[in-house]
């Protein structure tokens, strides 16, 4: 009696094993709803004859698209979120109340590996140096950290963390920019004093809400719209829609449909993309409206998606950028009121990655007390300008870096972002105190000059530099 039953359910297991590899081979395709670009199928044979990465190739193809994946990992995603209280998926924190963190904004919640003051006195530099180039051109400038989910709502991380109460990055990054006279909005400061108003954030995705994003924007126009009348909905009633699914949802429930309630405005978009403009696709983009005549350059990351349809609908003219570095060279050809920065809290650091393509401004000369040690060069091409950086020895990281360059009867002056590139980052081998500098050329200056760095009264020689232009 028991003979049937064992071959039952062995043929029973081995369909079910089974199945994920005939769903594929029967061209069933999953939609990807987890924000990520997912394994492409590769070839055995290559150019060059034999690919013998093929194996590890597919096996990642396989991860990716095998059949009923979605389903298959919904299931177990429920089941360990039913069970055990978590998702077991390393992206995804189970919180209180249903809420979902993201993983990568936990060191910001515990306050550990933080950045240290004197890369915070960098970022700031470079966000001053930005402010400046602006305002010489008669452009107001902005920077605005939008705040991680768990800033906001600390009372829903599991209890199992315990933050150290060590100032995070974003405290002492603003600390740092009113001490530079840099201009900012504090959206945590906003969003906090609101939270009592209703829930701000989604409660399976990373981003805000309609409501916490007309918080950002109300704080946004106020900055920028001077005495120009704009429409803040604060008449708007929102009613609750159970349809909320969310990035995080995605990762760990992706078969299943969203139906976490969130706030719905009834807000009418009213404006225009330029034409050939892909949104969803394009890093850059426009719109237009005829609301007023103030233009504005947000260079922002997925936080801004919510706030598009907002500020498009409110302002004559916004250009999008989710380019980074940040790339001022986009001014050209449009010159805004208002340049905005905004940029979540746990890609603070990236501000120190690589330094935004900016023609420096030129400066006057530094005064010069003594002469330093040799400073180290590197001269490349960057989107048709030249670029100049390197790294010079120093006890501490000076205040402000200067760029010198000279030649018979000419000297011009240009203060450089504090930063390290990574095409310069074999130079500081070697170098005791190595601190990076990184500038882009303005046009106008082809030829062969001799190259020094100023900073604190002392000059480091880097020897010379010869460049033509496009």
């Amino acid at each position: 009696m028991k003979k049937p039953f064992y071959i039952a359910f062995i043929a029973a297991f081995l369909a079910l094993c089974l199945l994920p590899s005939v769903a594929l081979l029967c061209g069933y395709e999953a939609e990807n709803r987890e924000n990520r670009p997912l394994a492409r199928l590769t070839s055995l044979w290559g150019r060059d004859g034999l690919n013998l990465s093929f194996p590890a190739e597919f096996d990642d193809y396989f991860e990716d698209h095998f059949g009923f994946r979605e389903e298959m990992v919904t299931a177990f995603h429920g089941l360990t979120m039913s069970l055990l209280g978590d998702t077991l998926n390393e992206k995804v924190i189970v919180g209180k109340n249903n809420m979902l963190f993201y993983s990568e904004t936990l060191d910001d919640y515990l306050g550990i590996n933080l950045l240290t003051d004197e890369e915070i006195s960098r970022i700031a530099a470079c966000l001053r140096i930005q402010q400046a180039y602006c305002q010489a051109q008669g452009i107001s400038f902005t920077f605005a950290i939008a705040p991680n989910k768990n800033t906001i709502y600390p009372e829903n991380m599991p209890s199992r963390y315990a933050p150290t109460g060590e100032a995070g990055n974003r405290d002492r990054l603003y600390a740092a920019l009113a001490d530079a006279g840099v201009e900012t909005v504090d959206f945590a400061a906003l969003l906090l004093s609101h939270k009592e108003d209703g829930q701000l954030y989604h409660d399976r995705d990373t981003h805000w809400n309609e409501r916490g994003a007309l918080l950002a924007y109300n704080a946004i126009m106020e900055r920028i719209a001077g005495n120009t009348a704009y429409e803040t909905y604060a008449a708007c009633e929102p009613k609750t829609v159970y349809d909320d699914a969310g990035d995080l949802h995605n990762f760990v429930l992706p078969a299943l449909a969203g139906d976490r309630p969130r706030p719905d405005y009834g807000i009418v978009a009213d404006f225009s993309y330029d034409a050939g403009a892909r949104p969803a696709q394009d890093t850059t983009f426009g719109t237009t409206s005829n609301a007023n005549r103030i233009s504005l350059h947000l260079f922002r990351d997925s936080f801004g998606n919510a706030l598009l349809p907002l500020l498009s609908t409110n302002l004559g003219r916004v250009k999008y950028s989710a380019e980074f570095p940040y790339n001022y060279t986009l001014l050209d050809a449009e010159t805004p009121d208002a340049v905005l920065i905004e940029l979540v809290e746990r890609n603070i650091a990236n501000l120190l990655s690589a330094a935004p393509l900016m023609p420096a401004l030129e400066t006057e000369a530094p005064s010069i007390a003594s002469e330093g040690s040799a400073a180290r060069l590197v001269q490349y091409r960057r989107s048709g300008y030249t670029q100049l950086a390197g790294c010079f020895p120093a006890a501490v990281q000076p205040d402000r870096i200067f760029i010198l360059l000279e030649r018979e009867g000419e000297t011009h002056s240009f203060e450089a972002f504090p930063i390290l590139e990574a095409q310069a980052e074999s130079l500081a081998d070697g170098m005791d105190g190595a601190r990076g500098f990184s500038l882009t050329l303005p046009e106008g200056l082809a030829g062969e000059y001799a190259v020094s760095v100023v900073a604190d009264g002392v000059r480091y020689s880097a020897g010379t530099a010869t460049w033509a232009e496009d």
